[in-house]
């Protein structure tokens, strides 16, 4: 609390105003309005415009107060440095504070609209389950080149007739197209047989 503020709170207080007013308008706390309240001998009056007495925690939080402004205003600078470091770290912890109220009340929104997105989602994943689905034709794969038994005939037969061919790994265009030329049974049957007929 600044001179400024610590004159606006006597001011407030000697208008008998409530403390919630004063702390709304001027972002002060209780104990610090407590402890001016008490160094500015204020105190009775003011207890006449709150209602309920202040716990035991409150009034020592006044005396807090109230010594620290006493500290301030101190003749010896050793008193006023340690007051100003005590300030300073009290202020550090309002603000803790007041980001960790802001951090939970972004968390609670977070997980509010979490909470609606996941809800919309199941109502997504309804619509789509009703539509029938159409079922993806599977391409069955073709087989390349001859099979293994075909493999083996070929290679029997380039042997055969004298044409250099591997035990294994791929055959050859040549032999490939002498099995392709080969003549089959169905040509053996369609050639004319020798003499003629009567």
């Amino acid at each position: 609390m600044n001179t400024a503020q610590r004159n606006a709170v006597v001011a407030m207080l000697k208008a008998n105003k409530p403390p919630q007013d004063i702390q709304n308008e001027l972002q002060v706390s209780v104990g610090e309005i407590a402890a001016v309240a008490e160094t500015e001998r204020l105190t009775a009056a003011h207890t006449k415009t709150t209602s309920p007495p202040a716990p035991e925690t409150d009034s020592e939080m006044a005396r807090a107060f109230a010594a620290l402004a006493w500290a301030e205003e101190s003749h010896t600078a050793r008193i006023r440095n340690l007051a100003s470091r005590t300030r300073a770290g009290l202020n550090e912890v309002l603000q803790f504070h007041r980001d960790a109220e802001k951090i939970a009340k972004a968390e609670g929104s977070v997980a509010e609209l979490e909470q609606k997105l996941a809800q919309a989602r199941a109502r997504l994943r309804r619509l789509k389950g009703g539509k029938p689905k159409t079922a993806t034709p599977r391409v069955q794969p073709t087989q390349e080149g001859p099979s293994k038994q075909e493999r083996d005939q070929i290679r029997t037969r380039a042997r055969e007739h004298g044409m250099p061919v591997s035990q294994v790994g791929s055959i050859s265009k040549e032999v490939r197209d002498a099995w392709n030329q080969r003549p089959t049974a169905t040509d053996a049957a369609a050639r004319p047989t020798g003499g003629t007929s009567e």
